[in-house]
């Protein structure tokens, strides 16, 4: 039986306690064999079940939101686009359920939208998924609340719209023996529990936190065929800009806000926690909305900030989608006379050196799909049989 990869490699990304001399060289050997494990654990869990396969690193679709009350004809417009790219559809495998991540941090008014969540779930169905099977995933039970996503504490509920909800932070969503290992300490202001016992749970994650382990979240890694990353834009004095990385990384583990006091301590962990193959392997598409981000003030919502336009992008390479959403920004900071997110987010040639994706403008293809019809429920892969046409590739300036 073959060992399993990520474990070792935790300690090897980050364990530096005793080491007193330059790390750059050992940073770099362990980074090797972190894109080793990405490239290698997908063909031996292959032989067992068939991962989900990756439009190629660099690709971004875009299409015009037609109407922002729905989303689901260009939902399945982009996403019967990747599966004609890849040749594969996005069915029900050995384990049978499907995650989404979603991002709350922001506030009621820049989470996920929930017309995206709500045709994401719908495409989902129309592939084979009950909707019992789709879990929905993401940190504070508090913030899910505030987004409409997770019900109220009065309700008998704990489910959206008949998806189960998973709240990180309630700790029943962790496993012990996996985590992502860092000398920092845990913020106090994001979990005291692990310092006090105060909270559900804490005795279990007191055992094994050891004040250093972000846990990773165990459903997005043991139960889902594969899980789909829906970013939301937003800048972060910390991150630069928080998007696909962001979310898929950092908000999916416990103790994330201790990563947040140094830009290059957050821009590394973003990149090795995304590296993890045991997370990686699964996290096939990202999506990230325009109808409504943010320039300038971020993280939490600030409405004077933000800004509208009827686009949806998606693609497998979150670094890609990142620069797009940076470029965007700037601009935008530019027009009201902030100064640029400058030097680039860290996380983004980081991650890119590990094999996560392209950051350089020259080699991100921003793909424009124009959507004439709805979507036909079929088992094509013909562009044509869909009502979809495509502008060809641009080349950004």
């Amino acid at each position: 039986m073959l060992p399993l990869l990520s474990f070792p490699l935790f300690g090897c990304q980050v364990d530096r306690r005793a080491l007193c001399f330059d790390l750059t060289p050992i940073r770099w050997i362990c980074a090797a064999l972190v894109v080793l494990g990405v490239f290698l654990v997908p063909s031996v869990a292959g032989a067992q079940e068939s991962l989900p396969l990756r439009a190629p690193l660099g690709l971004v679709w875009e299409v015009l939101l037609l109407d922002g009350k729905r989303y689901y004809p260009e939902v399945s417009t982009l996403v019967e686009t990747y599966e004609a790219q890849v040749g594969t559809r996005l069915v029900p495998s050995k384990r049978g359920k499907v995650g989404i991540k979603v991002n709350t941090r922001s506030g009621r008014g820049l989470s996920t939208p929930l017309p995206l969540l709500r045709a994401v779930i719908k495409l989902l169905e129309a592939r084979g998924f009950a909707r019992e099977s789709i879990l929905i995933v993401d940190y504070s039970a508090y913030q899910l609340r505030q987004a409409g996503i997770m019900p109220a504490i009065s309700s008998d509920l704990r489910d959206f719209e008949g998806c189960p909800v998973y709240a990180l932070d309630s700790e029943q969503h962790y496993d012990l023996d996996w985590f992502y290992d860092s000398p920092l300490p845990p913020s106090l202001n994001q979990e005291p529990q692990l310092f006090g016992g105060l909270g559900r749970g804490s005795s279990a994650l007191k055992t094994g936190a050891k004040e250093r382990k972000s846990f990773l979240a165990a459903p997005l890694l043991f139960q889902v065929d594969f899980w789909l990353n829906l970013a939301v834009g937003v800048d972060d004095p910390a991150l630069g800009v928080d998007g696909a990385l962001a979310n898929a990384t950092l908000w999916n583990v416990s103790n994330s806000q201790r990563f947040l006091g140094n830009e290059a301590t957050a821009s590394s962990a973003i990149a090795e926690i995304a590296a993890i193959p045991e997370l990686n392997e699964r996290m096939v598409l990202h999506f990230i909305s325009l109808d409504r981000y943010q320039y300038i003030g971020g993280p939490l919502f600030r409405s004077r900030y933000s800004r509208s336009e009827p686009l949806l992008w998606m693609s497998s390479d979150p670094v890609a989608i990142d620069r797009l959403l940076c470029d965007r920004i700037n601009q935008h900071r530019l027009l009201d006379g902030f100064p640029e997110i400058s030097p680039l987010p860290r996380q983004l040639p980081f991650a890119a050196s590990l094999g996560l994706g392209v950051f350089e403008k020259s080699r991100i293809r921003l793909q424009r799909l124009v959507l004439v019809a709805p979507a036909k429920n079929d088992q094509s892969f013909s562009e044509e049989d869909h009502g979809i046409t495509s502008n060809g590739d641009f080349e950004l300036e």
